[in-house]
C-alpha cells in the first residue's frame, strides 16, 4: 500500500500465514492510522547481499535516470555540529513501536532511533552494524553474529545479546509484522553477552535481510516485555524528545552514540518535524524559508523548486510502485479476458506522464528497476484498442462493462492517473466509476473488506525480490488482497525462498514474471516512483535512506 506504511508488511511467511495476514491487517490498520497504503520500494542488493539470500544488482535508482540521493558522496570534511533542523513532513508520524507500526511516517524518525543487527547498504548489500561479524553455515541454517561491545541504548544502560534475544523473542512469540518469519526458526541462542544465533528449520534465504527492517530493530529487554512500546528506546544516533499527535515530533542527537566521531556525526542537535500534510502548503512554507527541509514534493512542483534561488533539490529513485488493483474474487475482474482487455486499453506511458511529469518509470515487474530479479523479456503493454476486443470478445462481453475505480483522495498523482485511465478505456467501452475515497475508507474498505472492483495504491520498500514477488502476490503474503491465485506462480516464488544462488533464484522470478504478465494477476503494475526532496542550500549531507522511502540524518548537517 502506500505512504503510510512502508512495510506494513512483512509477515510474508510461508507457513501459518494466513494467520500472519489477518494480524498483519489488524497491526497494519491500528497503526496506519489514515494515512498512506501498505508499502514497499525498491529493490536490488549485490553479491555481497546474496550471501545473505537476498542476491544483487547494481543501485536501482540510476537505471531510471532519475538518480540516487543526489549526494550519495558528500563529504563531511566541513561539517559543523549544533543547530536544528526544522522539517515540513508530509505525513504524520503513526505508532511509535518498530515491530508494529511500519509506516513511511513513522520509519522517517525511528529509522534514526532504533537499530539493526544487520544493515542495508545504500548497494543494497547487507553488512553487520550492531553486530561485527556474522556466519552463516554451509547449509544456510545456522547464523551466528557477534555484537559490537559498548553500544549503550538511550537509557544508558549498555546493549548485550540478552536484549536482541528478547528483541527477537518478543517478535517470535507475538504478533508482530515479522512474526511470521519465525515459523522457519528452531531456536533463538545467546551463549554469550556478546554472540547471538539463530537456528533455522531450513534454508529460508529472506530472514537476513528481514533481519534488516525495522521489523526485528533491537531495544531494551525490559521495553521488548512491552505489548506495544509508546516511547522509543534504541540505540541510534538520535534519541526521542516529544511528540505532539498531527502536529510534531522531536529528536535530540545521542551523546553517548557508539558511532558517533568527527567524520560521520551524528551533526546536528535537535530535528523538529512538523506535520504538514497538505503539498501546497508544506512547499510554499518551504520557499518562504520556514522549513529547512520537506518531503514528498508533488511532481508536478519539481520545476517549481529546482528553480528556486538558494534551494537544493533530490530525487530518490525508486522509492515506490504503483499499482492498479483488482479483485479476481469478483465480476468482472474474475476473468482473466477482463484483465487483459483493461490492460490493452490503457497507455501506461501516457499514464504515468500526465501523473509524474516525467520523473517515474512504467514497468511490467514488481521487481525494482535495475535488479537481477527484473525479466529483460517482458514489457508493458502497449496500447492496443485491437486486442482489447478481442479480449472482451472472449469474455462474452463484447459492448464494455462498468465497474467502480475507487481512489485514495489523498494521493493527488494517483487521482490524475485515475481520470486519464478512465478516460483510455472508455474508448473500450470499459467505463471505470472513479470514487474518491478517503484513506481511512480505502483501508477499511477495499484492503480489509475486499469490497472493491478496481483500485490504486502502491507498495514501499521492494528492495529484496521475496517482497516484491511474495507479500502481495502469494496467497499466504502479508498484503495478498485481490485474490488472484496461480498453483505453478505460487510454486516458484515458495521455492526462491528456499535458494541461495543469485542466477537461480533470478530465473525462477523470471518464470514467475511471465505468469503475472500472461495472467493478468491482480495487479496491474503502472510505475515505479521516487522520492522527492527540498532542502535549504544550508542542508548538508546525503539525504534519503538505501530503502529509498525513509531517512537517515546521522550523517547531515547545518552549514549556518
Amino acid at each position: 500500500m502506500q505512504e503510510s506504511s512502508k512495510n506494513a508488511s512483512s509477515a510474508d511467511d510461508s507457513s501459518g500465514t494466513r494467520r500472519l495476514r489477518r494480524l498483519d491487517r489488524r497491526t497494519f490498520l491500528s497503526a496506519a492510522g489514515a494515512t498512506g497504503a501498505a508499502a514497499l520500494a525498491g529493490c536490488t542488493g549485490n553479491s555481497s547481499g546474496d550471501s545473505s539470500g537476498e542476491g544483487s544488482g547494481d543501485s536501482a535508482g540510476d537505471s531510471s535516470g532519475e538518480g540516487g540521493s543526489g549526494t550519495a558522496t558528500a563529504s563531511t570534511a566541513n561539517a559543523k555540529v549544533g543547530g536544528t533542523l526544522q522539517w515540513g513532513g508530509a505525513v504524520p508520524v503513526q505508532g511509535l513501536d518498530p515491530h508494529i507500526d511500519t509506516s513511511a511516517a513513522s520509519k522517517r524518525v525511528l529509522e534514526n532511533i532504533y537499530e539493526e543487527v544487520v544493515r542495508l547498504q545504500d548497494d543494497y548489500s547487507i553488512e553487520p552494524h550492531l553486530a561485527t561479524s556474522f556466519e552463516q553455515s554451509d547449509d544456510n541454517t545456522l547464523l551466528t553474529f557477534e555484537l559490537r561491545e559498548g553500544v549503550t541504548f538511550h537509557n544508558g544502560k549498555e546493549m548485550t545479546s540478552a536484549d536482541v534475544l528478547a528483541t527477537y523473542e518478543r517478535v517470535q512469540n507475538g504478533d508482530y509484522l515479522a512474526t511470521g518469519f519465525f515459523d522457519n526458526v528452531e531456536e533463538l541462542r545467546a551463549p554469550d553477552d556478546y554472540t547471538f544465533e539463530i537456528q533455522l528449520t531450513q534454508p529460508f534465504a529472506p530472514f537476513l535481510a528481514k533481519m534488516a527492517t525495522a521489523e526485528l530493530a533491537v531495544m531494551p529487554a525490559e521495553n521488548a516485555e512491552q505489548d506495544m512500546v509508546e516511547e522509543p528506546i534504541g540505540t541510534g544516533p538520535y534519541q526521542f524528545e516529544s511528540r505532539e499527535i498531527e502536529t510534531s515530533f522531536t529528536m535530540t542527537r545521542y551523546e553517548d552514540y557508539w558511532g558517533a566521531s568527527d567524520e560521520d556525526g551524528p551533526f546536528i542537535d535537535t530535528i523538529v518535524k512538523s506535520e504538514i500534510p497538505d503539498p501546497s502548503v508544506r512547499l510554499q512554507s518551504f520557499l518562504a524559508g520556514e522549513y529547512d527541509f520537506i518531503n514528498g514534493i508533488a511532481p508536478k512542483d519539481v520545476s517549481r523548486v529546482e528553480s528556486a534561488p538558494d534551494v537544493r533539490f533530490d530525487s530518490q529513485f525508486p522509492k515506490s510502485l504503483v499499482y492498479l488493483g483488482l479483485n479476481c474474487d469478483e465480476a468482472p475482474f474474475d476473468n482473466k479476458d477482463v484483465r487483459l482487455a483493461l490492460d490493452y486499453a490503457i497507455d501506461k506511458e501516457k499514464v504515468a506522464e500526465a501523473a509524474l511529469y516525467g520523473t517515474g518509470q512504467t514497468t511490467a515487474s514488481p521487481a525494482a528497476p535495475g535488479s537481477p530479479w527484473v525479466n529483460p523479456d517482458i514489457s508493458p503493454r502497449e496500447r492496443d484498442l485491437e486486442m482489447a476486443q478481442e479480449h472482451l470478445d472472449a469474455a462474452g462481453m463484447s459492448d464494455g462493462f462498468s465497474a467502480t475505480f475507487k481512489i485514495p483522495q489523498s494521493y493527488p498523482t494517483q487521482v490524475q492517473a485515475a481520470e486519464v485511465i478512465a478516460d483510455d478505456v472508455s474508448d473500450a467501452g470499459i467505463d471505470l466509476q472513479i470514487q474518491q475515497i478517503t484513506w481511512s475508507s480505502w483501508l477499511s474498505d477495499v484492503y480489509t473488506d475486499r469490497n472493491f472492483q478496481a483500485t490504486t495504491s502502491s507498495y514501499l520498500a521492494l528492495w529484496y525480490p521475496d517482497v516484491s514477488f511474495y507479500k502481495f502476490l502469494h496467497p499466504n503474503g502479508a498484503f495478498f488482497f485481490t485474490g488472484w491465485e496461480n498453483e505453478e506462480y505460487n510454486s516458484l516464488v515458495e521455492e526462491a525462498r528456499t535458494i541461495y544462488d543469485e542466477d537461480q533464484r533470478a530465473d525462477l522470478y523470471h518464470q514467475a514474471t511471465e505468469i503475472l504478465h500472461e495472467e493478468r494477476a491482480g495487479h496491474l503494475l503502472l510505475w515505479w516512483q521516487p522520492s522527492l526532496y527540498g532542502a535549504a542550500s544550508a542542508y548538508k549531507g546525503d539525504i534519503g535512506a538505501p530503502d529509498g522511502s525513509t531517512l537517515q540524518f546521522w550523517n547531515n548537517w547545518l552549514d549556518r
